[in-house]
């Protein structure tokens, strides 16, 4: 998969092809759709797949703020490979992007910066000066520029469109449920093990340190997880938080993960954690004896959770 940054020029595209525009952020189920639909498009085509996305999210612009994305970009990107993208292009939002208006819109990037043939949007989408960039709008504007321009209707769960806005919600309450029902896996990140202060293996129960990305998380606390190293998942209980057990002059979120089936050499190796189930809140304990037993606690209601997961 390529990627290119920037406005789009003639022969960014290689050939036809199908574009779907959006964030793409946390790559839930009503993004895979869009997706899916793309790459069937594109195959029609005998063209390319192309993403159309931001350098930055256009509510910082719009609102003043961006909400607090959901994955890093990397792992966006390696996800919309995964979904069988051939291009992203990631465009500034900008002044001059927010006021183009939908003709300008589709005749130098659509059509002339990518060679569009079939336009994919979302149920709501609305892009362009004005949001004037509706399907009806497209479709319109299509008939002159020799493009398609179609809908991808929502993916429903709970009775109700999924977005990232109600995947942020969910995950800021900790409902891990219902973020892995919008997303269609659990939620998690990657990221390298780092040296530590070795105190879990003094306590008895060595762990792998491992420092959060710049992403929203859910609430401090001790999670069952599945740990993926070198393609392979290890049960772990995961401590996500800022240790008050362990004193600190300025405490950061760490990622603290226990495996389960035994002990494997993990330094400098890149983890990738799937959090299935809060076990309990985050909690400063007076000894390291008490911080012992709790831990093996965590363990056993870890193990529980997973003899009971099991088909």
């Amino acid at each position: 998969m390529r990627v290119h940054e920037g406005i789009p020029r003639p022969g960014t595209a290689k050939g036809p092809s199908a574009v779907t525009i959006g964030v793409f952020d946390g790559l839930h189920l009503g993004h895979k759709a869009l997706l899916e639909t793309c790459r069937t498009e594109a195959d029609k085509l005998g063209g390319e797949a192309v993403v159309l996305t931001f350098q930055d999210h256009p509510d910082r612009l719009l609102r003043g703020k961006a909400p607090p994305r959901l994955q890093t970009e990397e792992a966006q990107l390696e996800g919309l490979a995964e979904a069988g993208m051939d291009l992203v292009v990631r465009i500034p939002f900008d002044e001059k992007t927010r006021d183009l208006s939908a003709a300008t819109f589709a005749e130098e990037i659509l059509v002339q910066g990518l060679g569009c043939k079939t336009l994919v949007l979302g149920f709501d989408s609305a892009i362009c000066k004005g949001r004037e960039g509706t399907l009806e709008a497209f479709q319109k504007l299509g008939k002159t520029g020799g493009f398609r321009a179609l809908r991808v209707p929502p993916v429903l769960v709970d009775g109700k469109p999924v977005s990232s806005s109600s995947i942020r919600e969910a995950l800021r309450a900790g409902d891990l449920d219902k973020v892995a029902r919008l997303l269609g896996r659990p939620w998690g990140f990657q990221g390298k093990v780092e040296p530590g202060r070795k105190l879990g293996r003094e306590l008895g129960f060595p762990t792998a340190n491992v420092k959060p990305p710049s992403i929203l998380l859910p609430p401090y606390g001790v999670y069952a997880a599945l740990v993926t190293v070198e393609e392979e998942d290890h049960p772990a209980v995961v401590n996500l938080g800022i240790r008050p057990s362990v004193p600190s002059q300025s405490p950061s979120p760490l990622c603290e993960a226990h495996l389960l089936d035994g002990p494997a050499a993990l330094e400098d190796k890149v983890l990738r954690f799937a959090f299935l189930a809060f076990l309990r809140e985050e909690k400063r304990f007076p000894t390291l004896d008490a911080l012992r037993q709790a831990i093996a606690q965590d363990c056993a209601r870890a193990q529980n959770f997973f003899c009971r997961a099991q088909p």
